[in-house]
């Protein structure tokens, strides 16, 4: 362990056999001590450790070091160790101020959104974005709940708004025809029943009235199954020719008493298209009843024409027209442009609705094109293609 001293002096040192840590290291393998050396005059620190046996005995390796300098070294590791934990502290404090930002924040954020959907404000939304599959992904979700809530919300308002005057168009409508037919039958059962000049009149005005809730009972029947989606349409491949002839005759035949020229143009007999018969004629009948109940004179058209794979069917009047401010509203439900008037005309209130509906059903739409006191063009187009 002393090689750096040299060999002279070696040979005059003391035997160090009997050293603390040579004897600890002959009991125990290996020893260690500290104490002042006498030789080099010196503190140091002692290490042996026994390594085998042979016929001389023992062999030991001894070391030795200042304890001076076994201090230094340690004082470099303990400062490089306090560096170490400095920076495993500075890595925590970071890593917690980027936690609390990346995950502690936005959850405390979902939780303040879900608090305040929850007392109502359904306009609230989440904007984060952590990075973090999960949590963006979370408020998301929580955003796209909101928005159908928000949006069921607003459906449901606008339903009870629609309901509510629904209910109220229908207790004003049905009042209506029952108040005069109440009245004509009051009045016959206080003695005008005897008086020929007005018995027969008042009789035929309440059988009028009674028609017009019978017609006002199935409209309502009607639009109520199609807007329920109760409606079934029953959709074939059929020539529309003879549904329009038939149609043409009857208008014929209930303008006796008006001064008006009704036109069926078609391309030609061959009008196959791909739709519901009854409904379709139903709709047309509608269209072409309002033509007539709302021109008094000029001419009424019914043209069909061929467009693409579709055919287009108008039903063109020269009547009364419809204001700009009324055209946006002409397809709601008891919409009348002007009330006392079309009240006096007849019709439900329901027949445009009805018609709208239908069309829809049909993958179409209906479309109008009028100014007030020129006359009005309701047009929709219905596909010749047949599914099969």
């Amino acid at each position: 362990g002393e090689s750096s001293i040299p060999i002279t002096e070696l040979q005059q040192m003391d035997n160090h056999i009997e050293r603390p840590e040579v004897l600890a290291a002959q009991d125990f393998g290996e020893g260690s001590s500290t104490r002042y050396s006498n030789t080099l005059k010196i503190e140091f620190i002692y290490f042996a450790k026994k390594v085998d046996q042979n016929y001389y005995g023992f062999k030991f390796i001894r070391l030795a070091q200042t304890l001076k300098s076994v201090k230094d070294l340690a004082g470099t590791y303990r400062e490089f160790y306090y560096l170490i934990i400095a920076f495993i502290v500075l890595v925590i404090i970071v890593a917690w101020f980027l936690l609390k930002n990346w995950l502690t924040d936005p959850i405390r954020e979902l939780t303040q959104a879900a608090d305040d959907i929850s007392k109502g404000d359904l306009s609230r939304r989440i904007n984060i974005n952590t990075g973090g599959i999960e949590i963006d992904e979370l408020a998301a979700n929580m955003n796209q709940m909101a928005m159908k809530l928000d949006e069921d919300f607003r459906r449901i308002k606008r339903m009870e708004k629609v309901r509510s005057e629904f209910l109220g168009n229908v207790t004003h409508e049905l009042k209506t025809p029952i108040s005069s037919i109440s009245g004509y039958i009051e009045t016959l059962l206080e003695g005008a029943i005897k008086d020929e000049n007005v018995n027969l009149g008042f009789l035929e005005r309440s059988l009028e009235n009674v028609q017009r809730l019978e017609e006002l009972v199935t409209d309502l029947v009607e639009i109520s199954r199609i807007e329920t989606g109760e409606l079934r349409m029953n959709f074939e491949y059929f020539n529309i020719h003879d549904l329009l002839n038939d149609l043409f005759k009857d208008a014929h035949q209930r303008n006796s008493n008006k001064n008006l020229k009704i036109q069926l143009e078609v391309p030609d007999k061959k009008l196959f298209i791909y739709g519901d018969k009854s409904r379709l004629d139903q709709v047309i009948a509608n269209l072409l009843s309002n033509a007539m109940r709302y021109t008094d004179q000029g001419q009424i058209r019914i043209k069909v024409m061929r467009r693409d794979n579709e055919l287009i069917f108008s039903i063109r009047d020269t009547g009364i027209g419809i204001s700009r401010k009324a055209l946006s509203r002409i397809f709601e439900r008891f919409y009348r442009t002007d009330k006392a008037r079309d009240r006096r005309k007849g019709g439900t209130g329901l027949g445009l609705a009805i018609s709208k509906h239908i069309i829809e059903a049909h993958g179409s739409h209906i479309y109008v094109d009028s100014l007030e006191g020129k006359g009005s063009t309701f047009s929709f187009g219905i596909t010749t293609i047949s599914p099969e």
